[in-house]
């Protein structure tokens, strides 16, 4: 505009002119006030400075919200919700090195091996990924933690990161509530025309050592003590003892104490001697109804 032939441009300060000679340039449509338009020029940059900078900001936070969502729902795949929260706010949820008493179960589909000869992988991949599934969501249900994923066995903890009041009565519970998970599975399996599948399930009370392992860049949480091999071996024991659950007495005892009032439906068995431990191990068993009529994937 300022180039344009007619154009008019202040030779000097406007504000220094008389007043009649200012409002007769303003009144001119070939004025050009050069001062004016360099002011709306600065103050469009700095305002489009400004917006770059939030819209910069905006995207980062936008971006450190979807990361921190991302491991959230990483966390979730784990940990129960009610833990979530914890885990994703504390820079050492699980704090230092310690011995604590929790509840340890172990459930594992019978004769898994078997089934994996007989079927292709991607059959095989996808039964572990709806029996861990649906057991991960009963464990989630009791407010358990899934530790590992060990094959087609699934290792739970009660009272990670921090103990409770109800920890052994929750994970007999919770070892019941994935018995009928199962069944209300196989319904559905057996409609379809699949094999109806069997669940072994091992639980313990009692001390162990719990801590984050690893380095800074991969971090995992580990549950070790005798409690831990005693609940494993009691899964394995129920093949044996004809069960689908074996619980610990110390299991037992503690759910008693939790609440003398507790209902149990495991029948005492006694002492049992485990493979790797020189002292038996006093053993409850629990058969759900229909056990004698259960087939196991490997029939």
């Amino acid at each position: 505009m300022i180039s344009h032939p007619g154009t008019v441009i202040p030779a000097t300060n406007l504000y220094s002119l008389p007043m009649t000679e200012r409002l007769n340039l303003y009144l001119n449509p070939n004025f050009v006030d050069t001062f004016a338009q360099a002011t709306n020029v600065l103050v469009v940059l700095i305002i489009g400075a400004i917006m770059a900078l939030i819209v910069y900001r905006s995207r980062h936070l936008s971006e450190d919200y979807v990361k921190a969502e991302r491991a959230r729902a990483n966390l979730a795949r784990h940990f129960s919700p009610n833990v979530v929260d914890q885990l994703a706010t504390d820079d050492e949820p699980f704090g230092p090195v310690r011995r604590q008493d929790i509840a340890v179960l172990f459930a594992d589909i019978v004769g898994f091996t078997h089934y994996s000869e007989d079927h292709p992988a991607e059959a095989v991949f996808e039964l572990l990924r709806q029996f861990h599934r649906r057991m991960e969501q009963v464990v989630f249900d009791h407010h358990g933690t899934v530790d590992n994923y060990i094959g087609d066995c699934i290792m739970a903890t009660f009272g990670v990161p921090q103990a409770s009041h109800d920890d052994a009565t929750r994970a007999i519970q919770c070892a019941e509530a994935m018995v009928a998970a199962l069944e209300d599975w196989n319904v559905q399996r057996v409609s379809r025309g699949y094999p109806p599948l069997d669940v072994r399930i091992g639980a313990q009370y009692g001390a162990v050592v719990i801590g984050a392992v690893g380095s800074e860049r991969n971090l995992s949480f580990a549950v070790v003590g005798d409690t831990v091999n005693v609940a494993s071996r009691l899964q394995s024991l129920c093949r044996e003892l004809q069960a689908n659950i074996c619980f610990g007495s110390r299991l037992i005892e503690a759910a008693k104490a939790e609440s003398p009032t507790t209902q149990l439906k495991a029948r005492d068995h006694g002492p049992v001697s485990i493979r790797g431990r020189d002292e038996p191990v006093h053993v409850w068993v629990e058969h759900r109804a229909e056990n004698q009529g259960a087939i196991a994937v490997s029939a």
